[in-house]
């Protein structure tokens, strides 16, 4: 009974590592299931490539003009022409940025109600497995549901992945402070200056999430490798070897027979931590980049109306 009870607490403090959140899943609303969240997700992935697609086009585009304006004489009938031809290119890009940031950060929260549909179904899967007793009669569902948790964990690592990479990648555009600018540019400048730093600050507070996570997970990881020290000095054999086929799987290590399987998920988060804590200097050192050089564009676009 007392190693029942241990092993049951040790999968409820690995799944909650896992979430990322203390009380997840007492608080998660009913929402769509595994299947509609993929497809939801591929629904938006060809609408993102074709919007990148003219995002890089126009990006040509407009250092094309750049370049035929530098050439242009102030004042002349092509300068006019091209500045607007400039000005009308610009206002394309920010209106594609801005569309691309809105699929972004949906397909992002999809992602994320993704993993977290992952997790209910890890945590209701490792509870079928602790409540079916461990008999000749159930080998076959012990099979199956064993099976199936593997394939649960292994898929939400996956999205864990994609999550991360989508968190590391952030696109930041280069601005020059061009003397040729009139006021259509340099208002379109400074409205992508101000973009980028509100992206800059949501990644910045998504990274002390994700720090405040990974001291939670640090506890929680000495609370498991000192349940698992108990449980290795009074759990029965038959009892030990099935529990660690269960907790090999909901810490991502090689089950017997398997390949590929993620890393340990319970690796030590330290690293991660302070890998983290220098992604948040960087982006602090971008932060003061563009919120300067919004304000530079700011005065300039000012300096036209005095």
């Amino acid at each position: 009974m007392a190693r029942t009870r241990a092993l049951a607490l040790l999968a409820g403090v690995a799944l909650a590592v896992l979430a990322g959140v203390a009380d997840g899943a007492a608080q998660q609303q009913p929402g769509p299931g595994l299947v509609e969240l993929r497809r939801l997700i591929a629904q938006r992935e060809p609408q993102i490539a074709r919007l990148e697609a003219r995002q890089r086009a126009l990006e040509a585009r407009g250092d094309s003009l750049s370049q035929v304006k530098r050439r242009t004489a102030a004042g002349s009938a092509q300068f006019e022409t091209v500045s607007n031809q400039i000005r009308e290119t610009g206002d394309q890009l920010v209106r594609v940025a801005r569309e691309l940031r809105t699929l972004y950060e949906q397909v992002r929260d999809l992602r994320a109600k993704l993993f977290l549909a992952y997790n209910d179904a890890v945590a209701e899967t490792t509870e079928r497995l602790e409540r079916l007793p461990k008999t000749a009669e159930n080998t076959a569902e012990l099979g199956r549901l064993t099976e199936q948790l593997r394939v649960y964990v292994s898929d939400r690592a996956a999205i864990q992945a994609e999550l991360e990479e989508a968190q590391d990648d952030l696109f930041l555009p280069d601005l020059v402070v061009d003397p040729t600018d009139g006021p259509s540019q340099l208002r379109v400048k400074e409205a992508i200056a101000r973009d980028a730093v509100d992206k800059i600050d949501g990644r910045i507070e998504t990274i002390r999430e994700q720090i405040e996570t990974l001291n939670r997970k640090a506890r929680d990881l000495e609370e498991i490798q000192r349940l698992n020290r108990d449980r290795e000095l009074w759990g029965d054999q038959q009892g030990i070897e099935s529990g660690n086929e269960i907790e090999a799987i909901l810490e991502g290590r090689n089950a017997p027979g398997s390949r590929g399987a993620p890393g340990d998920v319970f690796a030590d988060p330290n690293e991660r931590i302070r890998a983290l804590q220098l992604q948040l200097l960087s982006l602090a050192d971008r932060r003061q980049e563009y919120a300067a050089k919004a304000a530079v564009f700011a005065q300039r676009l000012q300096e036209f109306y005095d």
